[in-house]
């Protein structure tokens, strides 16, 4: 496995243990499968961050997770923090978005989906 895939998939499983607790356990022997509506909305939330918007792809996450949350959710929000982390600094900085307010917005998340 190259160095790189290896870094992230470093990133996913910290993201991953943030976001999930004690149920990381259970996340990674799992083989998540997206219906056609959680597809698309990765698909939105990874165009946003690929288009370096990811204050409103942290928005745009965190309007589903109030108004039509899913258990698929919350591994959608790994994805999405994952492409986060792998971002530049520079392309961090361009976007307004700091590392560190990643663990703030995985805090976030999982008090509105009740994760907390």
């Amino acid at each position: 496995m190259p160095i790189i895939d290896e870094v992230i998939n470093t990133i996913k499983k910290q993201i991953a243990k943030m976001l999930l607790g004690k149920k990381y356990s259970d996340y990674v022997d799992m083989d998540v499968v997206y219906n056609p509506d959680e597809e698309i909305f990765l698909i939105t939330l990874k165009r946003l961050v690929f288009e370096n918007k990811i204050n409103e792809a942290e928005e745009f996450l965190f309007d589903r997770a109030e108004n039509n949350p899913t258990e698929n959710l919350q591994y959608i929000a790994i994805e999405f923090y994952t492409m986060v982390m792998e971002k530049s600094d520079e392309e961090l900085a361009e976007a307004n978005f700091d590392r560190s307010e990643v663990t703030t917005g995985v805090m976030d998340f999982r008090e509105i989906m009740g994760l907390a």
